[in-house]
């Protein structure tokens, strides 16, 4: 199979981590041995949407593997995205198959990266450059907040009918992997007429 023409979108370190099921930790790890690529963009770390196949396959292996074999086999899966059949050999003794897992996150991440941009729209003169759920004034954040808390959707369905089912999922996924930067915002408690209200 002949390597790709085009570039894989690019994804958050975060995001990355929430779609390949491993810990930021790995991420930075496999960041700074350069087993994974990254570029700078407006101060933030981003990874093409490939790596996360690469990144579950190499941490599923049950052996520790060198760096310098950890980047071959990124650049087999990246560079190739090989089919469940193919194999790599790391040495004459050991070959490496892609496994379904790593299948699967390579299919979740061109979904999260399709949904995502059907979905979530950024633009400095809408809501402030809050992302937001294109088409919408409802903020992606918001969304993922009610579904993390156990919003039911049929409760989510009658408050939002104009936002997609599919559009649930991706908020949350999206949230996770672009948590707020800065200082978390404090909740200032005003208490009045005996009782506390959360501003």
């Amino acid at each position: 199979m002949a390597s790709r023409a085009t570039s894989s979108p690019l994804l958050t370190r975060n995001e990355i981590a929430e779609i390949s099921g491993v810990s930021i930790n790995t991420v930075n790890k496999a960041l700074e041995q350069r087993v994974a690529n990254a570029r700078r963009s407006r101060g933030r770390t981003l990874l093409a949407a490939d790596e996360a196949a690469a990144l579950a396959l190499i941490s599923e292996l049950p052996i520790s593997l060198s760096i310098k074999l950890k980047r071959e086999l990124r650049n087999w899966i990246v560079k190739r995205n090989p089919a469940s059949a193919e194999e790599f050999e790391l040495s004459r003794a050991l070959r490496v198959a892609m496994t379904k897992n790593a299948a699967d996150v390579a299919k979740r991440a061109s979904d999260y990266v399709r949904l995502r941009e059907k979905y979530v729209e950024v633009e400095p003169g809408k809501m402030g450059g809050t992302p937001v759920i294109r088409g919408t004034r409802v903020p992606v954040r918001t969304l993922a907040r009610l579904v993390e808390g156990g919003e039911s959707r049929e409760a989510l369905q009658e408050d939002y009918p104009h936002i997609p089912k599919e559009a649930y999922a991706v908020a949350v996924l999206w949230a996770k992997g672009n948590p707020r930067r800065g200082r978390p915002v404090r909740q200032n408690r005003i208490r009045s007429a005996g009782r506390t209200a959360v501003a």
